[in-house]
């Protein structure tokens, strides 16, 4: 901010010119009361005492300085600007001698007021971090309890999420980093745990089938197969032409498909008999899956009526022929064929053998 130029008390008493950037050497000293009979005199000659006025005051304005009036004062008293700091070697009296203010302003206005400093705050615990890391935890126990296996897993999949989101926001992140750790940690562990229990609940000697379903299937007799050329009496029909009561000898297939098998007469011996046949309804081909389903479940209900004992009390077995997709669409092949087979050759009828 600029001081306009103008008279301003120096300090010392004295009114001094100040430019609007520093203190000159023009002074103006305080005018000297006039002694006491001077008084009585100025005010018995008031005439007098005015033309003394004006001369002092033609005095003042001569002593204003002009332009040009740079000629130093040598009796002047140093030049001191406003808030100029005293030298090194100044005392006490000097220092408190300086202005405090700018000349024309009653007071400086007061420091701005500074907040105080604190210490910065302490990161607070991420408490969803604290969370996923419990939930990991318990999930690595819980995992470990085959019975309830499936929670562990569950829980350590939450508690994985919940330490990942809790290191994007704010507190300390060694939760979440631990809620990681501890996650993939379980992860292991149950699959461990999981391997383990499969492997020992595992039956060894493999699933026992309770019945064949399909001629591949049918155990190991007794009876060398025989070729069909080489038996005697034997009449070779297509799958769909077998019918309920041909006897068909152990054939040994291989690995060929089967169109047609021997049919011989039930007096010589086999091991095979037809007991059911019956078409699959509908005209579209249901499918592999859901036909083979309605043979097992066809040919399981006939198998007591035609032995005469139910299926999980008979040494026999049974296994069926179904039609393919192929033979439903070209040949009109809709019947599924059930046969019953021991596994020892067998002369006559297995109609109520009950056995």
């Amino acid at each position: 901010m600029t001081i306009p130029a103008g008279w301003y008390d120096d300090g010392s008493g004295r009114q001094r010119w100040w430019d609007g950037l520093q203190w000159t050497e023009h002074l103006v000293e305080a005018p000297t009361p006039a002694p006491g009979p001077a008084d009585s005199t100025a005010s018995a000659h008031p005439v007098d005492a005015a033309q003394s006025a004006d001369a002092a005051a033609a005095a003042a304005v001569a002593s204003t300085p002009s332009v040009d009036a740079t000629a130093p004062n040598s009796d002047a008293a140093p030049f001191t600007p406003p808030f100029e700091l005293p030298g090194p070697g100044a005392s006490a009296a000097q220092f408190a001698a300086q202005p405090t203010v700018y000349p024309g302003y009653a007071g400086s206005a007061p420091p701005y007021a500074t907040a105080p400093a604190t210490a910065p705050a302490k990161k607070g615990l991420s408490v969803l971090g604290l969370v996923g890391l419990i939930v990991a935890v318990v999930g690595i126990v819980v995992s470990c309890i085959p019975p309830i296996a499936v929670g562990g897993w569950v829980m350590l999949g939450l508690g994985f999420v919940m330490s990942i989101v809790s290191l994007f926001l704010r507190g300390a992140k060694w939760p979440g980093f631990l809620g990681l750790g501890a996650s993939g940690l379980g992860a292991i562990l149950a699959v461990a745990v999981a391997l383990i229990s499969f492997t020992g609940s595992a039956d060894p000697s493999g699933p026992v089938a309770e019945e064949s379903t399909t001629p591949s299937d049918a155990p190991s007799a007794e009876p060398t197969p025989v070729d069909p050329a080489d038996v005697d009496g034997a009449v070779m029909k297509g799958l769909i032409e077998l019918t309920v009561g041909d006897c068909i000898p152990l054939i040994d297939y291989g690995d060929k498909g089967v169109y047609e098998v021997p049919v011989v007469p039930c007096d010589q011996p086999h091991t095979d008999e037809v007991y059911f046949v019956f078409d699959v309804e509908g005209p579209e081909f249901p499918g592999d899956k859901a036909v083979d389903v309605e043979a097992q479940t066809r040919c399981r209900a006939e198998f007591e009526t035609f032995v005469g004992i139910p299926y999980a009390d008979s040494v026999l077995d049974f296994y069926y022929y179904v039609p393919t997709k192929r033979s439903w669409t070209l040949d009109d092949d809709h019947a599924i064929q059930c046969i019953v087979y021991s596994e020892e050759d067998v002369t006559g009828t297995l109609a109520g053998a009950a056995q």
